[in-house]
């Protein structure tokens, strides 16, 4: 595992295999580098895979009293952690949610060092939908001791935080709770998702209620894979369509029946997609 600090912060990222091409996995919102084990696994073949945190995300370490992050500031740690990866080489960046945000923006900031991206059910502009629309209103009003409870809880137990994935992220909730993949990936995740610190996840969660993107998305032009839910509630399929309206090599992928961990609910449509439009890219 490697780490870089800056302006208080320290990230750290992990290469999983190697090879002439690099492929840059970034989580979204309370993940960690585990969700991406399916992948990396399925694409190691294909080159360096290496995953990479999200600032407050353990095992990265914000500053002390952290309670703050603003889009500019998220997007200038990611970026720095981006250009130790590749050096004066290149990467294709793969980002889920928020990690989508960031893989867009660093499209944008860094074309030298980008030359395509996938963005699963990519945050765009806030603010979200779903439950996680109703945990920024609440914390806006002061109901950080409600969203405290339910983080604890999900920190406990892990049938809690598999039955509630289920109900607020997924399109299909029976059939989530039925998906062995996403069992699987969840028991990876839990026990780094534990060790997290709650009020991390708020700051970043307080971020996505005012970030906006679309001036930066705008200025993108390399190849984009947009993947999305059509039963996605925390992100609405609205904003992947923006994106393919907007980009000009932009590809969609919409999924029907599937939500907003799309990658967890369809992991065979989803990596086969990735495959095949990877491996298009030579």
């Amino acid at each position: 595992m490697e780490t870089i600090s800056a302006h208080g912060h320290t990230l750290s990222w992990e290469a999983h295999s190697s090879g002439e091409r690099t492929l840059i996995f970034i989580h979204g919102y309370s993940g960690n580098r585990a969700i991406w084990n399916r992948e990396v696994a399925q694409l190691a073949d294909l080159g360096r895979c290496v995953t990479l945190d999200l600032p407050g995300h353990y095992p990265a370490v914000p500053p002390a009293n952290y309670r703050r992050l603003s889009q500019d500031m998220l997007l200038t740690l990611e970026l720095q952690a981006i250009r130790q990866i590749v050096g004066s080489g290149r990467a294709t960046l793969i980002g889920h949610s928020t990690g989508g945000l960031v893989a867009l923006a660093a499209a944008a900031l860094l074309p030298e060092h980008v030359d395509r991206v996938v963005a699963i059910a990519p945050v765009v502009w806030g603010p979200l939908g779903g439950s996680l629309g109703f945990y920024q209103r609440a914390l806006r009003r002061g109901g950080y001791p409600l969203y405290w409870l339910n983080y604890w809880l999900t920190k406990r137990s892990f049938r809690f935080i598999q039955a509630g994935i289920g109900l607020a992220y997924s399109g299909d909730a029976r059939a989530y709770l039925r998906n062995a993949t996403a069992e699987a990936l969840v028991c990876a995740w839990h026990p780094t998702y534990q060790r997290n610190r709650i009020r991390n996840f708020a700051v970043l969660l307080q971020l996505l209620e005012t970030c906006d993107i679309r001036p930066l998305a705008r200025q993108i032009r390399q190849p984009v894979l947009v993947i999305s839910g059509e039963r996605d509630t925390v992100v609405p399929p609205e904003q992947a369509h923006w994106l393919a309206a907007h980009l000009p090599a932009a590809q969609l992928l919409e999924l029907p029946n599937a939500g907003h961990v799309l990658h967890w609910e369809a992991a065979d449509t989803v990596e086969a997609a990735l495959r095949a439009w990877l491996t298009d890219a030579g």
